[in-house]
């Protein structure tokens, strides 16, 4: 049983980390096609986590709050273009 949940868990790492990749490769093609488009979400990514971050966490809801700006920070991250395209 322990063995079954280790693999599994192994199996999911290696989907999320496929998924990742797959999700950075769109980003870098929506970079190539639509420059204007991608740093108009980048900027209203980086918006998002400002208000985030402003916000007064309720109680009991801290957990949350850290989840939600984790989720923020990486799809700022993910928008933002990369340098080795400009040179491209």
């Amino acid at each position: 049983m322990a063995e079954e949940i280790r693999t599994s868990r192994r199996d999911l790492v290696s989907r999320v980390a496929t998924l990742e990749l797959l999700v950075a490769d769109l980003v870098e093609l929506l970079w190539r096609v639509d420059p204007q488009a991608m740093e108009k979400l980048a900027a209203d990514a980086g918006h998002d986590l400002e208000i985030q971050n402003s916000r007064t966490a309720l109680p009991g809801g801290e957990h949350q709050r850290e989840r939600l700006y984790s989720v923020l920070k990486d799809r700022q991250r993910m928008l933002k273009p990369r340098r080795t395209n400009a040179a491209a």
